[in-house]
């Protein structure tokens, strides 16, 4: 066996492996080179005539030709020079698309006449890092609870490469982050894959939205740097009571005012989001009866308003607890304490106590001259 290492026009090399066999009392040589992908057209490969052990003048006059086996003709021979040739540019990826092996091969026939002899050639395409790795979705979204434990991992898209062996991707990539990182996990195939760690507990009420940068690289040189954006939506969960503005209100309200009047609008609001942040409004048993009765309380929107007509005489003040409740699954609540002062007004004529006195009076009588 006789191996040689030919120069080529582009980064890379040639080899050449010579295997001898007799048959038939013919002498057949199998003839193995490997060139890199992507070589210019007119790149010479090789000598063939020479590595075959045939004169180069009678190339032509023998009809020297070579032709593919299943294969498009990339190459082809010079019959006056008796040089193997690209003859068009051979794209690896193209060639041999599947991965599940790392190599790749075209093979060739070469004829000559007077007397007819045939030789088996093989040509390995060599890969090169000429394809940057790219995901599939150049945006992944993950929906994840702010409840989520730490340590727990989503499963990320992974980045594919045409290339092979260490052209392929070999790691991966975070943007900084305080929420999350990564960890590098190799399937059976050799495929490498990103899972997203949770590494901070989230409060969507902090920050609702996360947005990360994910790098996949191969281990080519050089290094061919493909990314895509991970958008992480935090889900809420129901970990916020409603809360009033004050723990305790104090308002005004006149004496005899109509039914219907407003006496204050409460406010109570959630931190939460959806029905978790969603508020109704009741008494609690510290309310009196009584109170409830001459104030009507709007369930929805916290609005008090006059139920009875209001008489200063009789209460001067009423007190009363409302609790803002949200409709969560598991309800939280927040209460406040409200007191209603009755102002008087000049409602009551003043009354006048008359007392009757008797009291004898002498009769005068005209005195005579």
């Amino acid at each position: 066996m006789a191996r040689h290492i030919l120069p080529c026009s582009r980064t890379g090399f040639v080899s050449v492996f010579l295997f001898l066999s007799a048959m038939m009392n013919s002498v057949s040589a199998v003839t193995h080179y490997s060139v890199p992908e992507e070589m210019d057209e007119g790149s010479v490969v090789a000598n063939l005539a020479t590595d075959l052990g045939l004169d180069v003048k009678t190339l032509s006059k023998r009809k020297m030709r070579v032709d593919a086996v299943g294969n498009k003709k990339y190459l082809d021979i010079n019959k006056d020079t008796g040089e193997l040739f690209i003859l068009e540019r051979i794209d690896r990826e193209f060639l041999c698309p599947l991965k599940t092996t790392s190599y790749c091969v075209l093979k060739l026939d070469a004829t000559i006449e007077n007397p007819i002899r045939m030789f088996n050639i093989e040509v390995e395409v060599l890969d090169i890092n000429d394809n940057v790795p790219h995901f599939r979705r150049g945006t992944m979204h993950l929906d994840i609870s702010e409840s989520s434990p730490i340590g727990e991992r989503f499963s990320l898209n992974n980045a594919a490469d045409p290339d092979v062996g260490t052209n392929s991707v070999k790691d991966y990539h975070l943007s900084s982050s305080e929420h999350f990182s990564i960890e590098i996990q190799t399937g059976r195939d050799g495929t490498k894959f990103a899972d997203l760690i949770l590494k901070k507990a989230l409060d969507r009420e902090q920050q609702a939205v996360h947005n990360l940068i994910l790098t996949a690289v191969d281990g080519g040189v050089p290094t061919r740097t493909g990314t895509a954006s991970i958008i992480v939506r935090v889900l809420d969960v129901n970990d916020n009571a409603p809360s009033f503005d004050k723990d305790k209100y104090v308002v005004d309200v006149m004496e005899n005012s109509p039914i219907g009047s407003l006496v204050v609008k409460l406010n109570a609001t959630d931190l939460d989001e959806g029905s978790n942040s969603d508020v109704v409004y009741s008494y609690s048993l510290y309310t009196s009866e009584r109170t409830q009765n001459m104030f009507n309380l709007n369930p929805q929107n916290g609005e008090i308003r006059v139920k009875e007509m209001i008489n200063y005489e009789d209460l001067k003040f009423y007190e009363m607890e409302v609790i803002a409740s949200d409709k969560g699954s598991n309800s939280l609540s927040g209460q406040c304490k409200l007191t209603i002062q009755v102002t008087d007004m000049n409602d009551n004529h003043p009354e006048i106590s008359i007392k009757s006195f008797q009291s004898p009076i002498k009769e005068r009588r005209p005195q005579t001259q």
